[in-house]
């Protein structure tokens, strides 16, 4: 069993251990916090390596998770060699991300601030982006945010879409056909749509671009998510380190 934790503190994550332990199962940490009650637990610890986390919203432990669960994951079909190699090439465009899409991201931010809600869709690699994404920014900025897969569209929430309501749009190379047809749907109904994408699109009001690299979509793509969250979170006043209602990490049930 793998189990994954910034903290090594999480309440439910201690307990599934302890459920699997007794049933004798093989442990594998993924966590951030040396000594912390999951490394004891574990039978191998894979530590995050991430740095003190002072945000709650605990960004960078998030990649790293990404980053070591990618690694494993080519390991698992012996191309460990190639995982590092991307891993790496997908560290070299995080600045490059980052110094294209600052300003752009900030006046994004500005123009999203007084939005009572904003959507997130992708598909594949591209829905735990939205997922994750849409979790930072209601965390830090309080305004609403909701991710979904786009094929789920139609089962409700198209409903909420009316004019000018923001939705941002996650697109891999894998998925960029079914996303953008997703992309028009909410689009006719009044959306405004914000493409996160390799290659513009017409379908797009506002456009962030990211690089496509192999299987490593998600640590690109939630880089400006988090951005965003961040300047949205200062434009409204809120701090972003310390979200209002939330802890570091749930350590009750």
């Amino acid at each position: 069993m793998l189990a994954v934790s910034q903290s090594g503190e999480t309440a439910d994550v201690l307990d599934a251990i302890r459920a699997a332990k007794e049933k004798h199962s093989r442990i594998v940490s993924i966590v951030n916090v040396p000594g912390s009650s999951l490394t004891k637990l574990s039978d191998e610890v894979i530590m995050m390596n991430a740095g003190q986390e002072v945000s709650v919203l605990s960004t960078k432990s998030y990649t790293s998770q990404l980053a070591i669960l990618s690694l494993l994951a080519y390991a698992s079909i012996d191309e460990f060699e190639k995982g590092i190699g991307l891993i790496k090439k997908a560290a070299g465009y995080v600045n490059e991300i980052i110094s294209k899409n600052l300003n752009k991201l900030e006046n994004l931010a500005d123009m999203l601030k007084h939005r009572k809600d904003i959507f997130l869709i992708g598909r594949s690699l591209g829905l735990p982006t939205a997922l994750e994404g849409a979790l930072k920014i209601k965390e830090v900025s309080y305004i609403h945010a909701e991710g979904l897969a786009g094929g789920e569209l139609k089962h409700g929430t198209l409903a909420l879409i009316e004019k000018n309501v923001p939705v941002i749009v996650i697109s891999t190379n894998e998925t960029k056909k079914d996303i953008l047809n997703n992309a028009l749907e909410i689009k006719a109904r009044g959306g405004f749509i914000i493409g996160f994408n390799s290659e513009k699109s017409e379908v797009y009001d506002y456009f962030i671009k990211i690089p496509m690299l192999e299987n490593m979509e998600p640590i690109l793509s939630i880089i400006p998510i988090q951005i965003l969250a961040y300047y949205l979170a200062i434009k409204r006043g809120c701090d972003p380190d310390k979200p209002r209602n939330l802890a570091k990490s749930v350590t009750v049930k």
